[in-house]
């Protein structure tokens, strides 16, 4: 008994460090995160469960200790609805992506082959101190069925752009605007990018930028 215990201890600690060795820029906040927590008991390397419920739980006589290592989803390939959460405290929702309806007299209008779509989005200032968004964030937007470019659209009727500062502890909502041609399919994947200098300069950039994956409603 002491020795399966002792081998399941650097089981898990050697998957700590393993994880600890790829870069990462942070973790997903997953809408069904919840749900799925309560049916399925943490394994992972920061379980909070004691080492005997572990091993009851997640050890050979649960049927979990053979689970293959890939079935668990990239922190950085999320959902729509799904939030990522930086290290330094700074969170991204991206809440919908949906069809442009509404344009105003001097906003750009696809052609009748395009879709024109909007991502909106949400950021959380986690910090303790205001955080610029203009300068910091950088984002994309292109077509996931097939790999269609996007083009960028002007619309400022339902739009809110990112700028100015964020208050701790604030959020705000925002939109970036799109159009892709209809043969491309409607998925999408979003993609958010971090250009803020400390950012940079500690290196946590080096790990993957999350993206979000999700369809036009």
């Amino acid at each position: 008994m002491h020795a399966r215990a002792a081998l399941t201890t650097i089981a898990i600690l050697a998957a700590a460090l393993t994880a600890c060795s790829e870069p990462s820029q942070g973790k997903a906040e997953r809408a069904t995160s919840s749900t799925l927590a309560s049916e399925t008991p943490d394994c992972g390397p920061d379980s909070q469960l004691s080492q005997a419920d572990w091993i009851d739980q997640c050890g050979p006589a649960a049927g979990m200790e053979t689970e293959p290592p890939d079935t668990k989803q990239a922190d950085t390939e999320l959902a729509v609805g799904d939030t990522f959460a930086y290290t330094d405290g700074i969170k991204v929702k991206v809440d919908r992506i949906s069809t442009i309806t509404r344009f105003g007299d001097f906003d750009d209008k696809p052609d009748a082959d395009e879709t024109p779509f909007r991502v909106t989005f949400t950021i959380t200032n986690g910090t303790a101190k205001p955080y610029d968004l203009e300068e910091n964030f950088g984002y994309d937007a292109q077509g996931a069925t097939t790999g269609g470019q996007t083009e960028s659209l002007y619309v400022e009727a339902g739009s809110k752009q990112m700028a100015g500062r964020l208050a701790p502890g604030r959020s705000g909502t925002f939109t970036s605007e799109y159009s892709i041609a209809k043969s491309d399919g409607k998925d999408i994947v979003f993609t958010m990018t971090r250009t803020d200098e400390a950012w940079l300069e500690d290196g946590s950039f080096l790990g993957d930028d999350p993206h979000w994956t999700g369809a036009i409603k």
